[in-house]
């Protein structure tokens, strides 16, 4: 059985990570720590039992940590954790910057480390990947991307207060959901990515942007993506054209059209959420491989992106 605790309680899926480990039983939760706000993590773990602590250097030793602090203070977290927990698993992005995201990965050389990126572990997905590069649909020629939540116009975001300040996350809303799709980009299309254009949209009801679109390049491969904390509806759309059809996911049905016109249902009620990424990690810690995990090297690709999307480089 697999000791957990959930370290830091400011970002919004530390409750997710709670959830998930409670309800697997796999897992055990041994305690949650917030040294920012000890009352948040009290209000977590109060329906549980659950210790709680105001120092990360009164953690007991564990097998997993999921870093869930205000992406600020990943480093500090981190730095407390090596000598605890034999696993890592840090939100994303790694840093509020891609300097200090290699600097954060030098300190976690060597030790076993995950990052929250979890559409890669979503079955239909993994489909997806391997029919666009086993050559279903031909040469693939654009990609485009839309990811979102409707959480600054119902909410519930600013129940997180730390996800309304730009210092404390590193990026503003759209970094925080367009983060996902750079890496599914990057996972899907096996290249490095490059960054041509990048456009953020901003409102006076919020102190950081709420959304914002992008033209990046996998080699050759055109990609556009999108990403809105004011979005209604499907909260992840993808469409990969090829020469002989297109690999469409929307309305959570993942479809293949083919050039005759035709069209066939994949697979059905697909709804890629925290914690397929929790128990794929899981799973990994038990003996259960998961190649697609995301690595360090991601990660550290991940937050360049960024960098580039926020005009930083």
């Amino acid at each position: 059985m697999l000791s957990v605790a959930i370290v830091g309680c400011e970002q919004i899926h530390a409750q997710d990570y709670l959830d998930t480990s409670l309800a697997d039983p796999r897992v055990r939760v041994v305690a949650l720590a917030s040294e920012r706000d000890p009352a948040r993590a009290q209000r977590l773990a109060a329906p549980h039992g659950l210790p709680v602590l105001d120092d990360f250097a009164q953690l007991p030793e564990v097998d997993l940590a999921f870093v869930t602090t205000a992406i600020e203070d990943h480093e500090t977290a981190v730095a407390a954790l090596l000598p605890r927990a034999r696993h890592l698993f840090v939100e994303k992005p790694l840093a509020v910057s891609a300097a200090r995201a290699t600097a954060l990965a030098t300190q976690l050389a060597g030790r076993s480390c995950f990052s929250g990126f979890y559409l890669r572990t979503d079955p239909a997905l993994q489909q997806l990947r391997h029919l666009a590069r086993a050559g279903a649909i031909g040469t693939l020629s654009h990609l485009s991307l839309t990811a979102g939540h409707p959480g600054l116009l119902e909410g519930w975001l600013s129940d997180w207060p730390a996800h309304l300040d730009e210092t404390r996350m590193g990026y503003g809303a759209f970094g925080d959901l367009a983060v996902h799709l750079l890496d599914l980009s990057a996972w899907l299309t096996g290249e490095s990515l490059t960054v041509e254009h990048c456009r953020l949209e901003r409102d006076a009801r919020w102190p950081l942007d709420h959304a914002g679109e992008a033209l990046l390049r996998a080699g050759d491969l055109p990609i556009q993506l999108r990403a809105s904390a004011t979005l209604r509806g499907p909260r992840l759309a993808i469409r990969l054209d090829g020469s002989t059809g297109t690999l469409e996911l929307a309305a959570g049905r993942l479809l293949l059209h083919e050039a005759s016109g035709e069209s066939q249902v994949l697979a059905e009620a697909i709804a890629p959420g925290v914690p397929q990424g929790a128990q794929a990690v899981f799973d990994q810690l038990l003996g259960q491989p998961r190649p697609e995990l995301a690595n360090l090297e991601d990660a550290l690709a991940a937050n360049g992106l960024l960098d580039r999307l926020y005009g930083r480089d």
